[in-house]
């Protein structure tokens, strides 16, 4: 019988992952360490299950067990990075909801394999980007080029710095309200600012407060 070898990859843990390369490739926890420079107690909990890689460390990590970033948090067919440079690279992201969407910074270290939803984009977000969707019509501009309506899938990387004029995805003062607007600052004061008028802007404490920046908006026609 036909045995899906795939699907088991994809089920796997990330430290199943990582162990099956090191396997492969005879490396060792030594190596790991060396190529990441990655404590060894660190090491030692990402290969047992202890625990998985922080964001700094999935680079090198992938490139030391020569697979591509995305294969080495989620699995799946594409363990190695094509060598056609007239390739555009497609990769998996998460579609989170609101309230996956605050506690972000959490989720991230967790096995991604576990979620449930994933739409596809190009390659030139981080492994660590996540999709969600616009809730409200706060974003819909009836002036300008920069609009996002409501039920559009916006894309976003918590791996970018946000500056002044980014449309961020941030969490509120109340610390359970996750709203998507446009990033000022006038001084001290940050404000996250609708492009509907009909909306008001939201001051924050600080810039922590951002989960990350938006990057394009998919939507479809009416």
């Amino acid at each position: 019988m036909f045995k899906n070898t795939n699907m088991k990859i994809k089920d796997m843990a990330m430290s199943e992952r990582i162990r099956m390369q090191m396997q492969k490739l005879n490396l060792k926890s030594k190596d790991i360490i060396e190529a990441t420079k990655a404590s060894k107690g660190a090491v030692s909990q990402w290969v047992n299950g202890g625990g998985c890689p922080s964001s700094q460390y999935i680079a090198p990590l992938a490139k030391v067990l020569n697979v591509s970033e995305q294969w080495l948090l989620q699995g799946g067919m594409q363990r190695y990075k094509p060598q056609l440079t007239n390739v555009r690279e497609l990769q998996r992201i998460p579609l989170l909801s609101l309230q996956q969407a605050g506690a972000w910074s959490d989720l991230m270290s967790q096995d991604l394999a576990a979620f449930e939803d994933w739409i596809a984009v190009a390659e030139d977000v981080s492994p660590f980007s996540f999709a969600i969707k616009m809730d409200n019509d706060s974003m819909v501009s009836a002036t300008g080029n920069v609009t996002i309506p409501q039920g559009a899938t916006v894309i976003v990387d918590p791996t970018q710095t946000p500056s002044a004029g980014r449309i961020v995805i941030a969490l509120l003062d109340d610390k359970e309200t996750v709203t998507i607007k446009k990033l000022s600052i006038d001084g001290p004061n940050i404000y996250l600012v609708p492009l509907n008028s009909n909306y008001r802007a939201i001051q924050i404490e600080n810039l922590s407060q951002v989960i990350g920046v938006c990057l394009r908006v998919l939507s479809n026609l009416p």
